[in-house]
């Protein structure tokens, strides 16, 4: 028996190969969801800093009381925030903004600014 080995290193050979191209194709799906997922981090990070600067930059606008920038737009490298400004009480302003970042769907978050106190006092975010 151990003289007689045709056909014993074809099935070997064959295990083998299967056996490395099933590994490489586990690490080539892990590598891949790590890709999409990095993607889809640095999509949310920037949808945040987007709108933590732009409501810097509304609240400095209401701070100074230019009425003629109550609502516009910014223009980021990757997207726009359209912003309006509609008045709830005598010291209290509800700031509405859209953000928009290429295909991902429309952000809109809602900012409450009080007049007294000089900043935002309330942040809520929708998808």
């Amino acid at each position: 028996m151990l003289q007689n080995e045709r056909g014993f290193t074809y099935p070997l050979t064959f295990c083998f190969i299967l056996l490395a191209a099933l590994v490489l194709s586990v690490q080539i799906d892990s590598y891949l969801s790590e890709v999409r997922f990095l993607k889809e981090s640095e999509a949310i990070l920037k949808q945040e800093y987007y709108l933590l600067s732009s409501m810097k930059r509304v609240e400095n606008i209401l701070i100074e009381g230019d009425e003629e920038l109550f609502s516009g737009f910014f223009t980021f490298t990757d997207g726009t925030i359209r912003y309006e400004t509609s008045q709830l009480t005598a010291t209290l302003y509800m700031v509405t903004f859209n953000l928009k970042i290429g295909s991902y769907p429309d952000i809109k978050g809602f900012g409450y600014f009080d007049e007294e106190s000089g900043k935002m006092i309330k942040w809520v975010e929708r998808n």
